[in-house]
């Protein structure tokens, strides 16, 4: 997939928006929509001004499409709910920003002939599998959160367009994703519950939950491998893109105690439940063959990933 000179990213001041502005902008134009609801402070101070980028505070519910897609080549869709569990209880927040927002831009995208779509996805859309070890073509899909249904719900549509309107879309389904400028997940939250006491840590679940975490630049890496080497003849595709090796909380907190020298001082209580939160998914696996035929590898294991994020965080202030 070419995606030409002229890029829009929306959510491009959040983790992952953020990374791949930067990144594209060495080369190519970039538009930031982002309604500056996460921590997105040190994003935009590292971004704005920077040549070949321009930032502009808009919500992809309410913007006008009008004022940013006209000469667009290719939309990188990274605006979603980054808080999973302010949806737990509230079904609204996943399906207005991830479910009516997707649609509302593919609909724009589609008025002002725009081809190209780029979509991040998760290891949500798949359900709670246990350890079965999951393709792109495992199925049925049945999601247990309604984060994983609204992504699976934006995944629908991404690929009608396709199929009806001639759009070029690939979708990517991350394993965890850590690294800079991370605003939220478990190093994170964990992490930022120690600046406030250091005597304990509360867990939520056992600490068996057991994930890939793949490092930002990785996810970058992927994705840009991929749109070089597809086949422009397929419309739709999608790609599971993660490490193939997990790991648990119980040993993320380790890391964490271990870099903060608090190993043996701060007593770690662990919940009860499998499950961090209601429609957590504790363990799961992704299969990553499909990406790799085309000459991807991770640079990082889940070990060193979340080394480097937690590094980060603890460097950084994002209170």
């Amino acid at each position: 997939m070419d995606i030409g000179n002229n890029i829009l990213i929306t959510g491009g001041l959040g983790f992952i928006g953020s990374y791949f502005a930067e990144k594209i902008s060495l080369e190519k134009k970039v538009i930031i929509l982002d309604n500056f609801s996460a921590n997105s402070k040190e994003a935009y101070e590292s971004l704005n001004g920077r040549e070949n980028i321009t930032i502009f505070d808009e919500d992809i519910l309410f913007c006008d499409y009008a004022d940013y897609l006209p000469n667009i080549n290719t939309v990188f869709h990274f605006a979603a709910n980054s808080d999973i569990s302010s949806g737990v209880d509230n079904p609204q927040v996943d399906f207005e920003i991830t479910t009516k927002g997707t649609h509302r831009l593919l609909t724009s995208m589609q008025k002002f002939n725009v081809k190209n779509l780029i979509y991040p996805s998760g290891s949500g859309v798949y359900g709670d599998v246990k350890e079965t070890t999951l393709s792109e073509k495992y199925g049925p899909l049945e999601p247990v959160s309604f984060y994983g249904a609204s992504k699976l719900s934006a995944e629908c549509f991404i690929s009608a367009f396709c199929h009806m309107n001639g759009l070029f879309a690939r979708v990517f389904r991350f394993g965890n994703v850590v690294g800079l400028r991370q605003t939220h997940g478990v190093a994170y939250d964990l992490i930022k519950k120690l600046r406030g006491d250091k005597s304990y840590l509360q867990v939520l679940g056992d600490g068996f939950q057991s994930k890939p975490y793949i490092h930002v630049e990785d996810i970058y890496n992927g994705i840009m491998i991929a749109l070089e080497n597809t086949n422009d003849l397929d419309s739709f595709d999608v790609f599971n893109l993660a490490t193939d090796e997990n790991i648990t909380v119980r040993e993320i907190v380790s890391e964490i105690l271990y870099a903060l020298d608090l190993t043996g001082e701060t007593k770690v209580i662990y919940g009860d439940q499998k499950a961090g939160w209601l429609g957590d998914v504790p363990i799961y696996r992704l299969n990553t063959n499909k990406i790799r035929t085309l000459g991807w590898q991770n640079k990082h294991n889940s070990k060193q990933a979340l080394s480097l994020a937690i590094s980060y965080l603890i460097k950084h202030d994002f209170s």
